[in-house]
């Protein structure tokens, strides 16, 4: 990979693209929040111009846009509530006009593989060149389709970049490339406005081959929200109880998840209320299928949240205090935390079954320290002192009450 190169202005970047990838650009972009709409528009703009030099090949999906209005009796009534809505300074998407309006170029071409519900009823080559694909293919067809350009907005702090809400095909799209040595050009977009997460979504900016920040934030688009029905909440009653105790769950988007997602937390929080509701609408609260499967009991343990798109119903779950059970990317890690052999949250005392399992070595080495810290099992400040390990105090492996000291010993 080539050294880092910082911009602050769009055109610049849009110029060193084109000079890095050629005069055929095979573009791939994030789902959703995650596209950098002001370069991709200059980009799109400055291929557009040169139909006789440069080609541009757009990978991506769900590209958003603000519904338009088709009289004026709708722009009337459309316009107030898209500027509250959405707001008044959301850019589109330059590509997705042309594309709707049937007047791409004949040098551009847009390729997705997720549209917005009866967005395309109308669009022939929309339709024609819509890709059906597994979420799971998307990184492994990208690397076969000869992607040579990715670009995808992200969140800064500090030194330190987050993909936020878009962190999964990028970060395997990388490793797929490096591992077929195809050549990459990885762009990432600063946006102020964008929020930054952690886990696999925080990395280095030595990912990128180019960082754009103009300092200017992209105001995100805001997702429409359905009213939740009485039936939409019956349903969603009904489906949390096959929600189990220190599973896992994974919801989408939209008013059933949103009932759902109301559910559990009634069901956590006001557990009386959330057993009149069900009994007015099932005389058999408990039944076997529930036992075997699901529960109507507060959360113990808690759940885990798995899903593509971070929605704000999973936010709510978590200030809740439901979305709360840990899941580590190790195997023979999370078996002990299956098999109870060690605790949620982590305690002293799980050190000696990390030894045990052979997990970590019996003489705690730096090696050992860095493993602690990728699982978030010891702060990020950990450090071996001597012959000790010193904890910050923030640490999830936590220290009895009775134990005052600051350190655990290594041998």
């Amino acid at each position: 990979m080539d050294p880092l190169v910082k911009s602050h202005d769009l055109d610049t970047a849009v110029s060193d693209i084109i000079e890095r990838c050629g005069e055929n650009i095979i573009l791939a972009t994030a789902l959703g929040l995650g596209k950098p709409n002001r370069l991709l528009n200059r980009l799109y703009q400055k291929v557009k111009s040169q139909p006789d030099k440069c080609k541009l090949t757009i990978y991506t999906a769900l590209s958003l846009q603000v519904p338009q209005a088709k009289s004026d009796v709708e722009q009337r009534f459309l316009g107030p509530f898209a500027a509250r809505h959405f707001g008044e300074d959301y850019l589109g998407l330059d590509y997705l006009d042309d594309a709707n309006q049937n007047t791409l170029p004949d040098n551009i071409s847009l390729h997705e593989f997720y549209f917005s519900s009866g967005s395309q009823l109308h669009h022939a080559s929309a339709q024609q060149n819509y890709i059906s694909q597994n979420y799971t293919h998307v990184a492994r067809d990208l690397v076969a389709a000869g992607v040579n350009l990715v670009v995808q907005q992200v969140a800064k702090r500090g030194d330190r970049l987050s993909l936020s809400c878009n962190p999964d095909v990028m970060l395997d799209l990388i490793e797929q490339m490096q591992a077929a040595n195809k050549p990459l050009m990885v762009v990432g977009v600063v946006n102020a406005a964008l929020p930054f997460l952690g886990g696999d979504a925080d990395v280095s900016e030595s990912i990128f081959d180019l960082l754009v920040d103009d300092a200017i934030p992209q105001t995100l688009f805001g997702i429409p929200r359905e009213s939740v029905s009485l039936v939409d909440h019956a349903i969603g009653l009904h489906a949390s109880r096959l929600v189990k105790d220190g599973g896992t769950l994974q919801i989408g988007i939209g008013a059933l998840s949103d009932a759902i997602v109301n559910a559990l937390i009634l069901r956590h929080q006001n557990n009386a209320d959330y057993h009149q509701a069900l009994t007015a609408i099932d005389s058999v609260l408990d039944s076997t299928l529930v036992k075997d499967i699901g529960g109507i009991s507060p959360f113990k343990q808690g759940l885990y949240g798995a899903t593509e798109m971070v929605m704000d119903g999973f936010m709510h779950l978590r200030n809740a205090g439901i979305l709360r059970r840990l899941v580590f990317d190790d195997l023979a890690l999370q078996t002990l935390l299956d098999q109870h052999m060690i605790c949620n949250p982590l305690a002293k005392s799980d050190l000696q079954v990390l030894i045990e399992q052979g997990l970590i070595a019996p003489v705690i080495t730096d090696k050992d320290v860095a493993w602690m810290k990728k699982f978030g099992l010891v702060d990020i400040n950990a450090k071996i002192i001597g012959a000790n390990l010193a904890l910050a105090p923030d640490s999830m492996l936590t220290v009895p009450a009775t134990f005052m000291e600051d350190y655990w010993l290594l041998c």
